[in-house]
């Protein structure tokens, strides 16, 4: 490597910084590491992120596949649009203090259910005030009676006012309809894609009342057909306008396969962006 005035430059630093005496290749050498560790000095203060994002996925499920592939994406989002990532594996650590480091709340996997006092105060706190964003996954809509606990009424409400009933357990591939393409979360996303091979959940109500539906399962596609279906209204995006937080609920989350359909990672990059106020 070849600097002009390179010879004096590395006079005066070696001065400076007490260098011995050294000629050509080590005195290059030596001029080479100092460029590299300012360098580096330099792209390490330039790093501070953008905002911070905190992933709670639980410690083992039947979804640890789908949280594997999301964290390696994550973590070249995370790179890519200079934001951090944290990763918790249970409500233990959540109050106020805690959720006031982070400027968005993704669930990847975890239920609404099972989350202790404090960490379902301060989180209701977190989302009606407006602290942070909020991106929901699949599991986030499991809403009744699971493992000895209560519905979480407010959850409930969060989500549209909606109960769990049932789900396709031998799985189909379908049809999703882009309804809201307006909405930042779906720019770049065609008027439909196909999300295969999912565990498609049923709720007691369609949750459209009560939130802004930006799409829709085609329950017609369903491969193989099912007679579990809701009727034809059977949103499966969706953000609810009347808490301060962005939020936004996104049904598929059970196949690691998903971080390979665009669709449906250009939907989570946007959401992210959008629920964090970028």
């Amino acid at each position: 490597m070849k600097f002009e005035g390179g010879e004096e430059l590395m006079r005066t630093l070696g001065m400076l910084l007490g260098w011995p005496r050294a000629r050509g290749v080590v005195r290059c050498r030596r001029f080479t590491a100092f460029l590299l560790l300012l360098s580096s000095a330099g792209m390490a203060q330039n790093s501070n992120p953008k905002f911070k994002v905190l992933v709670l996925a639980e410690a083992a499920s039947i979804h640890k596949p789908f949280v594997d592939a999301a964290k390696p994406w994550l973590q070249k989002q995370a790179a890519e649009h200079n934001f951090s990532v944290d990763y918790i594996q249970k409500t233990d650590t959540i109050d106020e203090a805690f959720l006031s480091h982070y400027q968005l709340f993704i669930q990847l996997d975890y239920p609404p259910y099972g989350w202790t006092p404090t960490a379902a105060a301060s989180f209701i706190k977190y989302i009606e005030e407006g602290r942070g964003g909020w991106i929901g996954f699949h599991h986030a809509s499991l809403l009744g009676e699971f493992d000895g606990y209560q519905m979480w009424p407010w959850f409930s409400q969060f989500m549209g006012g909606i109960r769990f009933t049932d789900y396709i357990a031998k799985f189909a591939t379908a049809k999703v309809v882009v309804e809201d393409s307006g909405h930042p979360a779906m720019k770049g996303v065609n008027g439909s894609f196909v999300v295969d091979q999912e565990e498609w959940y049923t709720w007691d109500k369609s949750p459209r009342p009560h939130v802004n539906v930006l799409a829709h399962v085609d329950e017609s596609t369903y491969s193989p057909d099912t007679p579990l279906k809701m009727g034809g209204d059977h949103p499966v995006i969706w953000s609810n306008p009347h808490y301060k937080a962005r939020n936004i609920y996104i049904f598929m989350g059970h196949h690691a396969e998903l971080f390979r359909n665009s669709a449906f990672t250009t939907i989570f990059s946007n959401s992210i962006l959008w629920a964090a106020g970028q």
